[in-house]
């Protein structure tokens, strides 16, 4: 009966698969920064599935592991080498942070590989491993408490930042994810501390200060204090915070807390230390504090340095002085930062700004602004250069060009949030200096109103425009009666200023000779705003022959609120017209005190003599309008009517 003890035998590879699950149970189990949430039996890439505990709370942040064992002997390195499959590598790639374990046998340690660090090295090598069924993984770092630490911070550094990085784009309107576009990518982060070091300092020297910040937390998990390394990521978020973007203070204030400590060692160059120092207090805005930095490394700086360090040095403690009122200081530092550094664009926009704070300097302001050069990567830099060249232009007359660095200036506006509000600031302020103005800002309100529909004041802008232009012989495609309702609405909207609106429509009105209309319009004006709007009332009523109504109102205007020759001419016509002759001709006389060169006042009065038979006072009144205006239509009609009359001598 020996035959029935021929019974299988146990495959060696069970053994190793035994010892090494073993092997992983206890390892995540002591070190307590992992769980295992499940085991995959169907051997498609992953084995186990591990959950990171951030002290008792569980946080679904999950990392998919490739077990294997083997009893092969070590490398010469101390390394162990197990082929796997290239599809299970491909299978793992499709998480995030997955890892390939494996116990030796012979040693008893267990060993880990980033998956991610796999496929780099292959990559690299420049081998066609595309092709390959199976790859070699190389194991040399110990599966410890130490690295599963480093590996639980930087997976919740990593998920914490896609978490974030995904709900930005959830919460926000579409409109809005232009600018987020401008934060900089989500950068992933290698969890091995040499590749996360190499990738920090390439991204810090191209000027990437926006992706830094935005993965901060992640270089943080894989550097820790690395003072050497992460200070670039200190770094990165003072450069964001002194040009004005968004930043984290708390990661300033510990940046400024390491380069002191950097400084205080000595192991540094002092100078350069102390100028960054000063960029992070200029950052938070601790101007004194700034100033003391700077001032410091100048000291420093005089033992020698590199000179444009020293003008970026000088230019920033100028803007400091300006911060603490101290204008003229800050104007010599900058001029000594263009003396070391005659290229340095952020000194010559410092002045540029100065001078345009000076409306005599302007000319001064635009041949700095000229100088400037700003890196490729400065967007916002050049826009702003932009935004006040157009300003300068504006100010200067030149509309043509300066409307011209306003369209320019508008292809950053889904970028940066300040381009369209401060171009409608602009445009409202000189679009309605002269025709041409009128006519371009009338099409940039058109742009506008396309991206921001309901904006009441673009509205009510574009009005005054249309208005402009037709008042000054333009052409426009509105007619009254829509440009009306137009006003109407705004109005109703609570448009500011609605009493100026509706003189504006009793003007146009009026240059169309319907005063029936214009009378309406004005007597809206007046009722919102007597004081300022009655004379146009007054004089509709008085083209209208309703004079009696007229009357009060335009001696309350000639009396008290514009007490000049127009006023009291339209008294004089309102007296007329309700047979008052004496308080008439004392209406035009007052009228041609104020303005001796009234000629409508002398030649009315002249007729208003003639009417009551003082022919006397008429002849002599007309004779004085002839010999003041000899070329007027009004005295070539007297000589032609009272040619022996009015012979003057």
């Amino acid at each position: 009966m020996t035959h029935l003890d021929d019974l299988p035998k146990r495959d060696e590879n069970h053994r190793i698969e035994e010892l090494s699950e073993s092997a992983f149970h206890s390892a995540i189990t002591e070190c307590g920064a992992f769980v295992i949430q499940s085991e995959d039996r169907r051997d498609y890439g992953t084995d186990f599935e591990i959950e990171v505990c951030d002290g008792r709370a569980m946080t679904n942040i999950r990392v998919q592991v490739q077990l294997k064992g083997t009893n092969c002997k070590e490398n010469s390195d101390g390394s162990v080498s197990r082929k796997i499959s290239r599809a299970n590598l491909n299978y793992l790639l499709m998480q995030p942070g997955s890892i390939f374990v494996c116990y030796h046998i012979q040693s008893e340690r267990l060993l880990v590989c980033e998956a991610d660090s796999v496929l780099r090295e292959y990559e690299r090598s420049g081998k066609q491993w595309i092709t390959q069924k199976t790859i070699t993984v190389n194991f040399i770092k110990d599966f410890d408490a130490v690295y599963q630490n480093a590996k639980k911070a930087h997976a919740i550094a990593s998920a914490k930042s896609a978490r974030t990085h995904r709900l930005s784009y959830t919460i926000q309107p579409p409109e809005k994810i232009p600018t987020l576009l401008q934060e900089g990518p989500d950068v992933h982060v290698p969890a091995d501390p040499e590749q996360a070091k190499e990738l920090l300092i390439t991204l810090y020297n191209r000027g990437e200060d926006r992706s830094i910040s935005q993965s901060f937390e992640k270089f943080h998990a894989v550097l820790g204090t690395s003072t050497e390394y992460l200070i670039h990521a200190y770094m990165a978020e003072i450069n964001l915070g002194i040009n004005g973007f968004q930043c984290d203070k708390s990661r300033i204030e510990e940046g400024i807390k390491v380069l002191q400590s950097v400084v205080a060692k000595g192991n540094h160059e002092s100078g350069s230390l102390l100028y960054s120092i000063g960029n992070g207090w200029l950052a938070i805005k601790d101007y004194e504090k700034s100033k003391e930095a700077y001032n410091s490394a100048l000291i420093f700086f005089e033992q020698g340095g590199d000179s444009a360090v020293i003008a970026q040095c000088a230019q920033n403690l100028g803007t400091t002085m300006k911060k603490l009122g101290k204008t003229d200081e800050a104007y010599t530092l900058y001029e000594k930062a263009l003396e070391l550094d005659p290229n340095l664009s952020e000194a010559h926009y410092a002045l540029a700004v100065l001078h345009c704070r000076r409306d005599s300097e302007l000319d001064r302001a635009l041949d700095h602004l000229d100088a400037i050069v700003w890196p490729e990567d400065s967007a916002g830099n050049a826009a702003q250069v932009q935004g006040w060249r157009a300003y300068i232009l504006f100010n200067t007359g030149d509309i043509r060009s300066a409307f011209r660095e306003i369209n320019t200036l508008l292809s950053e506006g889904n970028k940066l949030d300040w381009v369209w509000p401060c171009c409608a600031r602009l445009v409202a302020i000189h679009g309605r200096m002269s025709l041409d103005a009128a006519q371009k800002a009338l099409q940039f309100w058109d742009k506008y109103l396309n991206k921001f529909s309901k904006d009441l004041m673009a509205k009510t802008e574009r009005l005054l425009c249309i208005w402009y232009i037709k008042s000054n012989g333009g052409s426009v495609e509105q007619d009254f009666k829509s440009f009306k309702q137009a006003i109407a609405n705004v109005v109703s909207q609570g448009a500011l200023d609605p009493a100026f609106l509706w003189d504006r429509v009793g003007h146009w009105a009026q240059d169309e000779n319907n005063w029936a209309e214009a009378e309406k319009c004005y007597r809206k004006a007046f009722e919102l705003s007597p004081a300022e709007y009655g004379y146009c009332l007054g004089t509709a009523l008085n083209f209208l022959r309703r004079y009696e109504e007229a009357l009060p109102i335009l001696i309350q205007q000639a009396e008290k609120h514009i007490p000049d020759a127009m006023s009291w001419f339209q008294v004089a016509r309102a007296r007329e017209g309700t047979n008052d002759i004496e308080g008439c001709i004392s209406a035009y006389k007052r009228a041609l005190q104020l303005d001796e060169n009234y000629a409508l006042a002398w030649f009315n009065l002249g007729g208003i003599y003639w009417n009551s038979q003082n022919k006397e006072l008429a002849i002599a009144t007309w004779k004085e309008a002839i010999q003041r205006f000899p070329s007027h239509e009004l005295s070539l009609k007297l000589l032609q009517d009272f040619p022996s009359l009015l012979k003057l001598n």
